[in-house]
């Protein structure tokens, strides 16, 4: 295992070319390093990232899973540009007349850049996917479809970028993206196209940018206060941020919007140099989960707002877990629909399940290998019986996608359902 995470830190360091010249394009089953997925919102089709660490292939892949059968479609399956980390389904589809139509959102660490792909969602059909592509081929993805890459003539999003997130502007007018970049702690902020369905990459905007020092990993904001919140690898402290309009001295209009810094959120700190890994919203957006490493726990911010309106911004709770804590999700899937939180636990091997509300672990799930990114996932059952909730788990050296029932009635909780190769 150390020689392994040796390995991918060289592979980090020497990171900065998108396809490896010579190598052959990756036709194998499954996925190499899945290190992010992200589901439809009906449940039935999952999105795995294969990121290609060992640079074995020119490229990391895309591939789609069907959840009612728990393999990947053999037709489905595009290039990603290699050490891709961060993945963003656009939550809302928009329709068109082929389709309801939404976009996968990929950070790219060799490019500096993201990659955009376009989905088609056909209902019961597998969806289709496009970026650009040669047509009837697996990619590689076209320039058009990236966002940043070459400094001196695109946007620039940061030096190995890791993590980001949509949400809407304050005032509802377009969508905004923040994206996050790890080696030197750039946080962008880009508007997005208001009213395109495909192509709305394109005509992406950079409003602002703040530096705030390598060692970003994640980034959010509170749907409740606006608030983004930024992790932090190197530093026990959670940065946070507002977004600021401008506006035509003139007219009035709004030109964009400007970055707000505000005091940051002081983190536990314990032997060790390595502290927030990844972080998630409870249900209701009144709190931050923190997948933390120094101590291994699950953190507990309160970010509800106070009643000036501010949020609290106050940690009210450390969950002890098990080993290098990497990426952390909720669902509703405790007695009676109540919050269980997920932390994949890398240096484990397991998966620890939390109660948020008593602040307690209530199971720890055991994994063949080192579990890395997970997505619960309400899955629509085959024959039309009632969804059942799962748990998907990129097992990251093990290139596989394990399959966990988590469903609240089900009786055997928390057993492993299949293997997903």
């Amino acid at each position: 295992m150390r020689a392994f995470l040796a390995t991918i830190a060289l592979t980090a360091m020497l990171a900065g070319c998108s396809a490896e010249i010579g190598l052959p394009a990756y036709t194998d089953k499954g996925v190499r390093y899945p290190i992010a997925l992200a589901a439809e919102p009906s449940g039935r089709w999952l999105y795995a990232i294969g990121a290609n660490f060992d640079r074995q292939y020119r490229s990391g892949i895309l591939r789609v899973l069907d959840t009612n059968t728990n393999t990947f479609n053999d037709n489905l399956r595009l290039e990603v540009p290699n050490y891709a980390a961060g993945l963003w389904h656009e939550p809302v589809a928009k329709p068109t007349v082929d389709g309801p139509s939404s976009h996968l959102y990929v950070t790219t660490r060799d490019d500096d850049a993201i990659a955009v792909y376009d989905i088609r969602d056909h209902g019961v059909a597998p969806p289709s996917l496009d970026c650009g592509q040669p047509s009837g081929q697996i990619g590689p993805c076209a320039k058009g479809h990236l966002i940043g890459g070459d400094k001196a003539v695109d946007l620039d999003i940061g030096d190995d970028p890791v993590a980001l997130s949509i949400h809407p502007s304050p005032d509802r007018s377009s969508s905004l993206l923040h994206v996050a970049a790890a080696s030197d702690g750039q946080v962008s902020l880009l508007e997005l196209a208001s009213n395109a369905n495909d192509g709305a990459h394109k005509e992406a905007q950079l409003l602002d940018s703040t530096e705030l020092g390598a060692g970003l990993s994640a980034v959010l904001t509170s749907p409740v206060t606006g608030r983004t919140y930024v992790a932090d690898t190197r530093l026990h402290k959670l940065h946070n941020h507002t977004l600021v309009a401008m506006q035509d001295s003139k007219t009035g209009v709004r030109t964009g919007y400007k970055i707000e810094q505000h005091a940051a959120v002081a983190l536990p700190q314990a032997t060790g140099t390595e502290f927030s890994r990844d972080m998630t919203l409870s249900l209701d957006g009144s709190r931050l989960y923190i997948a933390y490493r120094s101590p291994n726990a699950m953190l507990i911010v309160d970010i509800a707002p106070t009643a000036k309106g501010d949020p609290a911004n106050k940690l009210v709770g450390v969950v002890g877990i098990g080993g290098r804590p990497a990426s952390v999700v909720v669902a509703p899937t405790g007695p009676g629909g109540q919050e269980r939180a997920y932390i994949a636990c890398f240096g484990t091997d397991d998966i620890w399940v939390v109660d948020p509300a008593l602040r307690t672990v209530v199971d720890t799930i055991r994994l063949p290998h080192s579990p890395y990114a997970l997505v619960p996932v309400q899955v629509p059952d085959a024959d039309g019986g009632a969804s059942r909730w799962r748990l998907y788990a990129g097992l990251f050296s093990k290139h596989e996608v394990a399959v966990l029932d988590i469903d609240p009635d089900s009786p055997n909780p928390h057993k492993q359902l299949a293997m997903v190769r």
